[in-house]
């Protein structure tokens, strides 16, 4: 019974410390910008200019820009 108690205990250690490795390389993945440049670099550049645009009467023509240059980043 008192074995069952540290094995239980142990697979618990286990777990955590694989957990904290797990958090320890998604926070590297993150931080190296793999899943930025897995995002399609136009589709992330358009989404940029759309929002520096704001709002307001001019932002129309500044979001038309945006299309534009989103249509000839993609040919």
């Amino acid at each position: 019974m008192i074995e069952s108690k540290q094995a239980k205990g142990g697979a618990a250690v286990f777990i955590i410390i694989l957990l904290i490795l797990l958090g320890i390389g998604a926070y590297i993945i993150v931080q190296s910008g793999a899943l930025e440049k897995a995002i399609d670099p136009c589709e992330r550049e358009f989404q940029e200019c759309n929002h520096a645009c704001g709002t307001g009467i001019l932002s129309s023509i500044c979001k038309e820009k945006c299309s534009y240059d989103y249509r000839r980043c993609k040919e």
